[in-house]
């Protein structure tokens, strides 16, 4: 009679802990399909999730592209020796004015400083104070860039600078705009924004 208890009790103890190990297989499940942002394909073409990047910004932070998730994002790509990359930042303000109702960032990633070199921190503080710009500026470089001759299919499709990408707040590529127009940025954003109105 007393083996009889024994064995029950151990099938009580083994039955109880296979339904932990199950419980916690089911948590691993939940906590993997959680984290399905990592598992998604990135590319650089309309209609594909953004790939991310970090660089550090005015204020010598780390700053990533996926940290402006939730946003509609203007990711403007430019250097400090491009004359229309100039013009561009001296309309910035008036642009973020113009659709400070909407949750909208303008994200200005600098692959080079005046000479061709990556900008240092002093440079995007420069740049910020030049235009007062409070909106992320990024010390970038070349290695995230497409260029169009260049036979290397990777990288952000960049026609020359400064080069508009308007990414949604679901981090997939909406459109590219290669060069600087006022009215462009302007139609592009209008058009965009109404179609979530």
């Amino acid at each position: 009679m007393l083996y009889y208890k024994e064995t029950y009790i151990l099938n009580y103890i083994f039955l109880m802990f296979l339904m932990a190990c199950m419980g916690q297989k089911e948590k691993q499940q939940i906590t993997d399909s959680s984290s399905d942002e990592e598992s998604i394909a990135c590319g650089f073409n309309p209609n594909e999730y953004a790939c991310d990047f970090t660089f550090f910004d005015q204020n010598d932070k780390k700053v990533s592209l996926y940290d402006f998730k939730g946003k509609t994002i203007l990711l403007d790509i430019s250097t400090m020796w491009c004359y229309y990359c100039n013009v561009a930042a001296m309309q910035e303000n008036e642009i973020m004015e113009r659709y400070k109702d909407e949750d909208f960032v303008w994200v200005t990633v600098l692959v080079q400083d005046k000479k061709g070199n990556k900008p240092s921190c002093s440079d995007l503080k420069e740049w910020a104070s030049q235009y007062k710009i409070d909106q992320p500026i990024l010390s970038g470089d070349d290695s995230i860039l497409d260029f169009e001759d260049d036979g290397i299919d990777v990288g952000y499709k960049c026609g020359g600078y400064p080069t508009f990408v308007l990414i949604n707040e679901l981090m997939y590529i909406e459109h590219y705009m290669f060069g600087w127009s006022s009215e462009g940025i302007k139609k592009l954003l209008d058009d965009y924004f109404s179609t979530k109105e």
